[in-house]
């Protein structure tokens, strides 16, 4: 009866130690959005990106908070649509990618604070779903 238990626990430990080292951070890499160029529909896509990064009214920002971030938002999408449509290699494409979000998560929470930054990426994420499940690119945004 004793063994039995001792091999239960152990099987039991080794099951949690296998679920617990699965759960690690991914980084999105090429290979995940395939090439990173400008969908076909270029005016589609700009349109649905800033679209999916509107904060509505349901948070309660500000108007003159709101008109920066629409503002940093515009700039935004702009330079993803710049950056998509260059020249450059897929590498060095996801690093700048990767940069831009950086800085606009930044700007966002500046603005914002924390917490409605945090309610605000929340709502964001939420909105990108469709965007991301219509454009393969869109999977490197706001994770």
């Amino acid at each position: 009866m004793i063994r039995k238990l001792l091999v239960f626990s152990f099987l039991l430990v080794a099951v949690f130690a296998i679920k617990v080292n699965g759960q690690g951070v991914k980084l999105p890499s090429v290979g995940d959005v395939g090439s990173l160029v400008l969908p076909a529909d270029k005016a589609g896509f700009e349109k649905d990106f800033l679209a999916a990064l509107d904060p509505g009214k349901d948070l309660g920002i500000p108007t003159d908070k709101l008109n920066k971030l629409l503002g940093g938002n515009k700039s935004y999408v702009s330079d993803i649509m710049g950056l998509l449509g260059g020249k450059d290699s897929n590498d060095t494409k996801l690093s700048k990618i990767t940069g831009k979000n950086k800085e606009w998560k930044n700007m966002v929470t500046g603005l914002l604070g924390d917490t409605s930054a945090g309610k605000y990426f929340t709502k964001v994420d939420k909105q990108l779903q469709g965007f991301k499940s219509k454009y393969q690119v869109a999977k490197l945004f706001l994770k």
